[in-house]
């Protein structure tokens, strides 16, 4: 196991230096917040009844990274699981990462286990070390075991909540003891995840559970064309109805404040606003073409001509995408003289304060944000817009404000995946396995040409080149970000280049991992579980796809058939290997649901535009995979002990569309390289 920490980055983490007493506002676990708090680090605190809390950078956003965390601290400071605490870390130093307290990028668990692991182990040889010293014995004749130290030889025994007052005065040691492997309690296995129990009762807090006394709600009406700005509003129709109280215009949209929710969206529908509109408005025929004749340009050719001999050449284009979370974007604010206070589901706290800050003109040390649940994320929530359409209502109307978004807006007015084209180029060796390949790319509004890389596969040359086209459209990160763009195009490239050379997909693969049995293991799993070497009737084919994404390795394996253009997804193979899987549980529930994200993405997602404006406007016309449509995920998780922590809540989504694609193929001998399937006429 890579067991590398930066130096500076694991004192913050653990270090020790003088007794710091904290007050906590409460916690995953309910527990009691009013204790004083002895703190062994800026991340660690112990109360008097042996309450352990960790400070985490992670928001709750379902993925179960601060179960993950507080699992890893429980091991190797040797404290029962029942008594971890988990609370939302304040935006300043040390909790900021590059400068932003965030999450996204899979990042929650790989980049804090070795430092979870020895700030544990810090605290845990502090308090031995205090009771030590307590009792006038060697620190070696103590033992340390599920919060309490004790002295065998006498008998002597103290919890932890007892010791950490005086442990917090105490110097680091400058290398902690990590528990071996073996000796491992809680990392490697399931435990509920936190909160859990909360959210089945329907008493976890989401951003539309806030409620603060005099509360009034809001909703919101903005430009229907991308660049557009409010030119006028009669707001007489939305005041003359009951609970409406106020009517508040912003640059590019028309809020309504009202008593409730409802009276708020009644209001709104009953406005009339006059729009300024933008020269370009954006249309999905003409979006189309610029990434043609972009893709086109000579200078995006790479250095592998179309001449080439034997050259493999194909190339592969993805929609828009909506993020489409379950909970519509909300935000809940309070505008005084001297404080603004924020609550939100929100992915990046730092940006959002300093958003909501520029908006009101006010200093950012001002502004307060209290992070809530998240009913899905997937990106769209490192945006702050909504956040600060809240604030900006909160302080026209002088009281506390809840802005609630109607699913219309959500749909009209998200930052989509953008669309892209890449072309791949290969001119393989006598032997047909690829040597290097070069990809080129064009994406509205983007560069997407993460991903496309050669990883885990030994092709030692490759050339990336990638351009943005520049267009009316608002853009984002959508689960994975590029990688969800170029990898359908590099593992569908893969299996042309196969079947070029006249070799099985599967044994091609094997081939170009050169000595890379770790990934060999993967893929060798997905495959056998999903029968690849079974003979199977006309119209069923069984297609795969490998990759590598946030150190961890994903292989999906499908079976799927197709009769005229009904297209049916049999079974569904996911193989996985994110080096330890700190909770299995977790691991899985992440592959299956970006897994299916994936899949309903690749069969029916797309985000259209006509005159400036998304076409799709609702759940019945954004075409999401239904429960009914839904196979079977059939998960295998890996470990290998030595590598690097992988993330999970990202690595299902590149591989599943090139490995639907691939399937189709192996059943009709269609090859899909444009998506979603349901443009080609399959129904589901």
């Amino acid at each position: 196991m890579d067991g590398s920490v930066d130096r500076r980055a694991f004192m913050t983490w653990s270090m020790g230096g003088g007794l710091c007493l904290a007050v906590g506002p409460g916690s995953a676990r309910g527990g009691t917040p009013n204790l004083e708090r002895a703190a062994l680090s800026p991340w660690i605190t112990i109360a008097p009844d042996g309450r352990v809390t960790l400070v985490t950078t992670a928001v709750d956003m379902g993925q179960g990274a601060r179960t993950g965390q507080a699992q890893v601290l429980a091991d190797e400071l040797d404290v029962a699981w029942d008594m971890i605490e988990v609370e939302m870390a304040p935006d300043r130093e040390p909790f900021r990462n590059d400068g932003r307290l965030y999450s996204g990028g899979s990042h929650s668990l790989r980049a804090r286990f070795h430092l979870l692991r020895e700030a544990g182990a810090t605290a845990r040889s502090l308090l031995t070390l205090a009771a030590a010293r307590r009792w006038g014995v060697d620190e070696g004749e103590c033992v340390a075991a599920l919060g309490r130290i004790t002295h065998p030889a006498t008998g002597r025994a103290a919890g932890y909540g007892d010791l950490a007052a005086e442990a917090a005065h105490l110097p680091p040691p400058a290398r902690p003891a990590l528990k071996p492997r073996e000796a491992w309690r809680y990392i490697g296995h399931d435990v509920p995840s936190l909160g859990l129990v909360d959210k089945t009762r329907g008493a976890a807090r989401y951003g539309l559970d806030v409620r603060l006394p005099g509360l009034a709600r809001a909703t919101i009406r903005q430009s229907p064309v991308f660049g557009g700005a409010l030119e006028s509003v009669d707001p007489a129709p939305a005041l003359a109805l009951p609970g409406v109280r106020r009517v508040v215009n912003l640059p590019a949209a028309v809020a309504v404040v009202a008593d409730d929710t409802w009276a708020a969206f009644k209001g709104a529908s009953a406005l009339r606003p006059k729009w300024t509109l933008p020269p370009e408005r954006a249309t999905s025929a003409e979006l189309r073409i610029r990434l043609v004749e972009a893709l086109a340009d000579p200078a995006l050719a790479g250095p592998i001509p179309a001449g080439a001999p034997d050259l493999v050449e194909a190339t592969y284009e993805v929609p828009f995408l909506a993020h489409a979370t379950m909970e519509p974007m909300n935000a809940t604010v309070r505008v005084t003289d001297d404080r603004v206070e924020v609550w939100a589901p929100c992915q990046n706290i730092t940006e959002l304060r300093k958003a909501v800050a520029r908006a009101l003109e006010r200093p950012v040390d001002q502004v307060q944000l209290v992070v809530t649940q998240l009913g899905g994320g997937y990106g769209r929530r490192l945006k702050n817009d909504y956040a600060v359409q809240a604030a900006l209502i909160a302080r026209a109307h002088g009281g506390p404000v809840q802005l609630v978004w109607r699913r219309e807006e959500d749909f009209a007015h998200d930052f989509y995946r953008p669309a892209a084209r890449h072309r791949f180029r290969a001119a393989p060796g006598a032997d047909g396995l690829i040597a290097g390949y070069a990809v080129s790319g064009v994406a509205i509004n983007d560069q997407a040409g993460d991903g496309a890389g050669p990883a885990p596969y030994a092709i030692e040359l490759f050339a990336n080149i990638q351009r943005e086209v520049r267009a009316g459209v608002p853009v984002g990160p959508w689960r994975s970000v590029d990688a969800s763009i170029t990898g359908f195009g590099r593992e569908s490239f893969i299996d042309e280049c196969a079947h070029a050379a006249a070799r099985d997909p599967l044994d091609y693969r094997r081939a170009l991992l050169g000595e890379n049995a770790r990934a060999r293991r993967v893929l060798d799993a997905a495959a056998e579980a999903i029968g690849w070497a079974a003979h199977r009737p006309a119209g069923v084919g069984a297609g795969l796809a490998l990759f590598e994404f946030a150190d961890t390795l994903v292989c999906h394996a499908l079976e799927v058939e197709v009769s005229g253009q009904v297209l049916t997804v049999r079974r569904l193979v996911v193989a996985c290997d994110c080096g330890t899987a700190i909770n299995p549980g977790q691991v899985r529930a992440q592959i299956e649901g970006g897994s299916l994200m994936a899949l309903s993405a690749a069969l029916g997602e797309a985000i259209t535009f006509t005159g400036g404006a998304a076409d799709q406007a609702n759940f019945d016309t954004y075409r999401l995979l239904r429960l009914r449509q839904a196979p079977n995920v059939e998960t295998f998780i890996l470990d290998t002990p030595r590598a690097r922590i992988g993330g999970v809540g990202e690595a299902a989504a590149p591989g599943l569309a090139a490995a639907l694609a691939n399937a189709v193929f192996a059943a009709v001998g269609r090859r899909i390289r444009t998506l979603p399937l349901a443009a080609w006429g399959f129904s589901v």
